[in-house]
């Protein structure tokens, strides 16, 4: 800094000032020793612009192919899927039949929504359960349980329905002879193609009566059962000829009081006397009458059901989604874009040479 001050010779200039106005160093703000190179810059820059239009241009012009294509597909599958929705809606409206003895997965497909008869008994040490799944925003499990055929074909896996959370005990239930039905009984089903385990889906965990999805292979492997899938049909009314002997009493009580309970809101409860429960043979025609043909009066409603732990049926209608029309569309509308998008490029000439319009651009500078 003396040394500055003897140079200018101005001692009395405070530092500040000095600095601002005069400069000691100079330095250069030019690098004279670039690196070297064979390809220029500007080269290297045309040379990457130019492959990635190239690959856009060729994406552009698959792109209407390629949609087309697919749309051309979901066309296909359309009438496919159509097919399979008309045979399987008419195969609901067939009369039941006795489920065949040698029927295996293989023929499943065949058969699919095709009301068939069981006869035989459920074996409720093995029940297991799907879920959970929601009802009508209520907390729940599907049932499967296996059923053993009387005519000695094998066990089956039949999902009894939806069925609440606080039911899946069997101990908990009412209406034992609907929820849990004993002896050797007949229930109408219709056939199922089980869906297949998915490539996302976790392993079943062994000696669990838990299942996540349904997997139908698990179950009869694990249940020991064949692998046959059938959905119990949704049914409200009452089954008094599913009553032992021996219980059948104190069930027409039970089934009497839940009656009792759901009716007092919008009609009289009606009167039990229970000197007349004295002798099974006896009528009561305030409770149910057994020697009747099913009325409406013998039919509950969901919540009935739903109260009392008996699972809830399979609806007899279609579950197939349909689609494919949504897809083709799609496809179809993609296919017209893209080909619109190539042919404004190609009529705007957007696919020049870069060099070309680098000339062309220098020209109109020049001129």
């Amino acid at each position: 800094m003396n040394r500055v001050f003897k140079l200018f010779k101005v001692r009395d200039v405070p530092v500040k000032t000095l600095k601002r106005k005069y400069a000691t160093v100079k330095t250069a703000n030019v690098d004279w020793s670039p690196m070297k190179s064979k390809k220029q810059l500007s080269q290297n820059i045309e040379f990457s612009g130019t492959k990635s239009r190239k690959v856009f241009f060729g994406l552009l012009c698959l792109a209407p192919i390629i949609t087309f294509a697919l749309g051309t597909w979901q066309v296909k599958r359309l009438k496919w899927k159509n097919q399979l929705v008309a045979e399987c809606e008419d195969r609901l409206t067939y009369k039941p039949i006795p489920l065949p003895k040698n029927l295996t997965k293989e023929d499943l497909p065949n058969l699919e929504y095709r009301k068939v008869l069981v006869t035989g008994h459920f074996d409720y040490s093995r029940e297991v359960y799907v879920g959970p799944r929601l009802h009508d925003g209520k907390k729940g499990y599907t049932l499967i349980c296996p059923f053993v055929q009387s005519n000695g074909s094998g066990d089956v896996l039949l999902d009894r329905g939806w069925i609440s959370a606080d039911k899946v005990v069997p101990q908990s239930r009412n209406l034992q002879h609907l929820s849990c039905p004993k002896g050797e009984i007949t229930v109408e089903c219709v056939v199922r193609v089980a869906p297949t385990k998915g490539i996302f889906h976790l392993d079943h965990e062994k000696h669990s009566k838990l299942y996540q999805y349904l997997d139908a292979d698990a179950m009869a492997e694990e249940l020991g059962t064949k692998n046959v899938y059938l959905q119990v049909l949704q049914n409200f009314h009452d089954r008094p000829e599913w009553l032992n002997n021996e219980s059948k009493l104190s069930d027409t009580v039970n089934d009497a009081v839940a009656k009792t309970s759901s009716w007092a809101f919008w009609k009289s409860s009606p009167k039990i006397d229970s000197s007349k429960l004295n002798n099974d043979n006896d009528y009561h025609p305030d409770i149910i009458d057994t020697s009747k043909p099913f009325d409406t009066a013998d039919e509950f409603d969901p919540l009935q059901f739903i109260n009392a732990g008996v699972p809830l049926g399979k609806v007899p209608k279609i579950d197939y989604k349909n689609n494919h029309m949504n897809y083709l569309v799609t496809w179809y509308s993609l296919s017209v874009a893209s080909t619109i998008l190539l042919i404004y490029m190609f009529k705007k000439g957007r696919f020049l040479n870069p060099t070309e319009e680098k000339m062309m651009y220098a020209k109109k500078i020049i001129d």
